[in-house]
């Protein structure tokens, strides 16, 4: 017997190893459909259902199980559903929605990139706007052109919180235009919520421009000295 080897440990992995067989099994059925479509209105009678419950460790439990299939569903609907988990409270759900998000984008980029937009014709609102920032630049791994017009779209948004997010992103491209709009910003007296002190959302953004001079800088420094 090796040493340390355990029984009763070694039972309870051979325990877990069943349960997961059981699981990918009962996920195989439930996503065995002839149209995709048609598993919809079941996975968006599973997200009300789980809302619903006052349990609120069954409720995140089944909300991160249904955030896990909908990128495994090939239709727009399921997307949007999954952009409707990511405006959870919980942060355990709203990270597994992410984390769904992050998924489906790398396959399925422009599909995630529509259904966001989509989202927020229809008045997306809450912590899924703080989110979807990033997670769209995040996605898009330099292989697929940034969301632009999206996060262009969230500077005019009424919460400032979102606005600083969309301003990071922004930031982090380079397209023309984008230092214009974040110093047609730097006036902006709102107070962000989450930063420590009083800090305005103009200051972040002064702050951003400053970041963004110095990459500037020291880039013409390098390419000077490849020169």
């Amino acid at each position: 017997m090796l040493r340390g080897y355990c029984p009763a440990v070694n039972r309870k992995l051979h325990r877990l190893y069943e349960a997961r067989r059981a699981a990918l099994e009962a996920e195989a059925a439930v996503l065995d459909a002839d149209d995709d479509a048609l598993l919809v209105p079941v996975l968006g009678e599973g997200i009300e259902e789980a809302r619903a419950l006052s349990d609120r460790t069954e409720r995140s439990f089944r909300l991160q199980v249904l955030a896990d299939l909908c990128p495994k569903v090939q239709d727009p609907g399921a997307l949007a559903l999954l952009l409707g988990i990511l405006g959870e409270d919980d942060p355990s759900v709203r990270a597994r929605a992410a984390m769904a998000l992050a998924t489906a984008g790398r396959t399925r980029y422009p599909e995630v990139v529509q259904a966001a937009q989509d989202a927020l014709d229809r008045g997306l609102g809450g912590p899924a706007l703080l989110e979807l920032p990033g997670l769209l630049l995040d996605a898009s791994g330099g292989e697929h052109p940034p969301p632009v017009d999206l996060l262009v779209a969230l500077v005019d948004h009424e919460d400032p919180e979102v606005v600083a997010e969309a301003a990071c992103a922004l930031a982090e491209i380079d397209v023309p235009g984008v230092r214009d709009l974040l110093e047609s910003l730097v006036l902006d007296e709102r107070v962000l919520a989450d930063a420590e002190g009083e800090t305005t959302l103009g200051a972040f953004v002064e702050d951003l421009l400053d970041a963004l001079t110095l990459g500037a800088a020291m880039g013409s420094r390098a390419h000077a000295g490849d020169a």
